[in-house]
């Protein structure tokens, strides 16, 4: 969890994005209910980091319901309860990841789709799944992570280099140095899974190409991809949404 002097300008734009994460998960069907959670590591200060507390859905939640908590499970800034497992998941993940800056988990609907699946995410056979490449981890159904060690083996796969994690049976991680990188894994990773489900129903043989053009096209996301400017044009269409009064 590394920063730069961290100023209470720091502190307010990292609570904005990562609550505009939350509603801009909920605006793409995301979310589930009230449960999941997302975190953020706070700007210069080591050993603390954001997160949603229970209870708003991902929809209405704004910066007021961020908490920001430290890896000893101690509220340092704000009001409300968290989740047991969301604390032990998002803990685990930013002590073991140097990339985990942001850490977002959800049980997304086609990727927990191919969770399900025997053969799991294949970063072969479309272009979006090819951004995973080398850069994905699965791991088998550990339960819910209500203790300390379930977090630690959910964090375990991004030891090896994965920035997107796809638990069986259970949902999705995805992490970045950012909201925004972060949040374009997690996007890219529905949208990779979705095509995959609609290949799958049409019972014919999947087209795959080879391991070395995959990785290939890997190292192309990373030159052609523009996190940033994705996640602004999705925080513009929020902001278009959120002026519209309801009806």
């Amino acid at each position: 969890m590394n920063g730069t002097v961290s100023t209470a300008t720091d502190l307010d734009i990292a609570k904005v994005q990562l609550a505009a994460a939350f509603r801009a998960a909920a605006m793409y069907g995301f979310a589930e209910g009230i449960d999941n959670h997302f975190s953020l590591a706070v700007p210069g200060s080591p050993g603390h980091f954001l997160m949603n507390r229970f209870g708003p859905h991902w929809a209405e939640i704004q910066p007021r319901d961020l908490l920001t908590i430290d890896t000893d499970g101690r509220l340092v800034d704000g009001e409300g309860e968290w989740e047991r497992s969301a604390f032990l998941i998002h803990r685990a993940a930013h002590l073991t990841s140097p990339n985990a800056g942001c850490v977002l988990h959800t049980h997304m609907p086609y990727a927990t789709a191919v969770s399900m699946t025997e053969c799991g995410l294949d970063t072969q056979i479309s272009q979006t799944a090819m951004m995973f490449h080398g850069r994905h981890a699965r791991l088998p159904f550990g339960g819910i992570a209500d203790d300390e060690d379930e977090g630690l083996r959910i964090a375990s796969a991004l030891k090896g280099g994965a920035s997107v994690v796809t638990l069986d049976g259970h949902g999705v991680l995805a992490v970045g140095n950012s909201v925004a990188d972060a949040w374009y894994k997690l996007y890219f990773l529905e949208r990779a899974c979705e095509a995959q489900v609609l290949a799958m129903s049409t019972g014919s043989p999947l087209v795959r190409v080879s391991a070395r053009t995959a990785a290939q096209t890997a190292i192309q996301w990373d030159e052609a991809g523009s996190p940033d400017a994705f996640f602004a044009a999705v925080c513009r269409r929020l902001d278009r949404k959120d002026s519209v009064p309801p009806s």
